[in-house]
């Protein structure tokens, strides 16, 4: 290799590891979306056909450029430099993942690491293909191809790293769990551990609210933190000496997720908002589901308080199999056996729902500033849980009425005449039937819906998008699709109930569905924008 070829070389490998960097990132985005879980990241890789198309634009008319001069050697390196020029040009257009997409990559120390091991392998291999080519005589094409393999290699890398890392990620976070449990230990908060298939979030935030202006201060982990690391981290920064009581939310996507929860925060006491089929594709079947959720149940002591949705036929079995000295279940119809607390005379108003609960033989008006049914059935859970730790029940109802709405749980916002009922967290065949009763209670010119579907439903999803759909076209006068992830099933549910295809619209992606509804949208429209895919389904990168 001559000296010219050495540098032009050179400037290829340069161009290579700089295109190879910011492709990691994005990368490393989607990897983090998919909770560092290497398989769910390579399928989401080979579904959505995230190979490598713009660096290979270069590398491949690069390669039939220099075939048809013939190896002719300053031709072949002016060529090979266009090439490097080229890829970083392309490397440094690349999207920043940490300033766009819906969720922007969050740089945390864990994600450092895994791309500090990401880019000391591309360190590694980049030069080794180069010096391999140097001490071979290899010509510019056979390096060049050589790199386009590494372009397409570039998520099994971003995994690879990542198993690198994992005997160290394994012991870090069983020295913050340790500690986090020390931290718990010593300052020995009354623990309520709330879970649920759907619920859950919003139960949390409303009984902290309420156990923190009724009973003492009190500590729940911000928005939806319910995994080991995220728990531990709120654990370690924000549990203080001063707080009495403590409110987890304990997610689950596997037979022994809570169990590992309740073993980092034993409960002394718990709620069970729902048994259903969310996360079914990862549990494998409802009971599984059941098994999962009820490690919570079988954590409270026996003389702890179990709450439970007895209007869900999955958590009355638990409070049925799990009996504590108090077991009380919360509900809206008494058709599927006893309540110890239930909600009445549900009507929407223009800021809120009014009801009546009935607890120990009273009757008690309540008003909330929060909307659907499925907030009132959260409410009961909070409300009887309250009162089984020995609060007064006008005084809950009184804390009820000056609880803040929560973020993207059917939180409503009005601008300009128009009324948004923001229901865009996450979504579920029951929260979503909720929310589409609100909106056609909910006083309106124009009735209109802006949803992608329910995920995570399993061999379920089809039909329960489909059925859900019926009912959209019962209440919405125009309805608004977004992604192609479960298009065909809104669709079929949508004209098979006889919605007018003119009223019909669907888009690629939420932003061309937002650009057409602003368009669309005037005073006295009511919106329910229902639930937001994350950037796994719903973005087409193109990379």
């Amino acid at each position: 290799m001559t000296g010219w070829g050495f540098i032009i070389t050179a400037c290829i490998l340069i161009a290579s590891a700089l295109f190879l960097a910011r492709r990691g990132l994005r990368y490393l985005q989607f990897f983090q979306q998919e909770g560092y879980d290497g398989s769910r990241f390579i399928r989401w890789y080979t579904k959505e056909k995230a190979f490598d198309r713009r660096g290979a634009l270069g590398i491949v008319p690069g390669v039939v450029l220099i075939l048809l001069v013939g190896y002719e050697a300053t031709l072949a390196a002016g060529i090979a430099l266009l090439v490097a020029l080229y890829l970083c040009v392309v490397a440094l257009t690349e999207p920043d993942p940490r300033l766009s997409g819906k969720l922007p990559l969050n740089m945390t120390s864990r994600a450092t690491r895994i791309f500090s091991g990401y880019l000391l392998l591309i360190t590694i291999l980049l030069p080794l293909a180069f010096f391999i080519a140097r001490a071979s005589g290899l010509s510019f094409i056979a390096l060049l191809l050589l790199y386009a393999v590494m372009f397409q290699a570039a998520p099994f890398l971003i995994v690879t790293a990542n198993s690198l890392l994992k005997p160290y990620e394994e012991w870090t976070q069983r020295r913050y769990l340790h500690e986090a449990k020390k931290r718990l230990a010593r300052i020995n908060p009354y623990l309520i551990g709330i879970t649920g298939s759907y619920g859950k979030t919003t139960t949390k935030n409303i009984l902290g609210q309420i156990l923190q202006g009724g009973l003492g201060s009190t500590f729940w982990p911000e928005k939806g933190i319910n995994t080991p690391m995220g728990i531990t981290r709120a654990i370690r920064t924000a549990l203080q000496p001063h707080h009495k009581y403590a409110v987890v939310e304990m997610g689950a996507y596997r037979i022994g997720s809570i169990k590992r929860l309740c073993d980092l925060a034993p409960p002394d006491a718990a709620i069970i908002t729902a048994v259903g089929i969310m996360h079914l594709d990862r549990f494998d079947g409802v009971e599984n589901i059941y098994r999962g959720k009820s490690e919570l149940a079988a954590a409270v002591p026996a003389s702890g308080i179990l709450v439970c949705n007895g209007d869900n036929e999955g958590a009355r079995r638990m409070a049925q199999e799990f009996k504590k000295e108090t077991t009380l279940l919360y509900g809206l119809d008494k058709a599927n056996g006893h309540l110890d607390c239930i909600a009445t005379n549900v009507t929407t108003v223009l800021n809120g729902t009014e009801f009546t609960v009935h607890w120990q033989g009273q009757a008690y008006p309540v008003r909330m500033p929060l909307f659907g049914l499925a907030a009132v059935s959260n409410v009961l859970g909070a409300f009887a849980m309250s009162c089984a730790l020995g609060m007064k029940p006008e005084y809950v109802v009184a804390l009820i009425a000056s609880l803040e709405q929560i973020e993207n749980r059917l939180f409503l916002d009005t601008q300009n005449g128009i009324h948004y009922f923001r229901d865009a967290y996450n979504s579920n065949p029951t929260g979503f039937r909720a929310a589409l009763d609100v909106l056609a209670e909910y006083p309106a010119k124009r009735r209109i819906v802006i949803t992608p579907g329910m995920i995570e439903l399993g061999e379920k999803q089809y039909d329960e998008n489909k059925q859900v759909a019926a009912r959209a076209a019962e209440v919405c006068d125009l309805v608004y699709i977004v992604s192609d992830v479960n298009r065909a099933a809104l669709l079929e549910g949508l004209q098979a109930a006889g919605l007018d295809s003119d009223s019909i619209y669907i888009f690629a992606d939420r932003t061309s569905a937002f650009a057409a509804l602003n368009a669309e949208q005037r005073s006295g429209d009511v919106i329910l924008i229902e639930n937001d895919l994350p950037d796994v389904l719903e973005t087409r990168e193109y990379f």
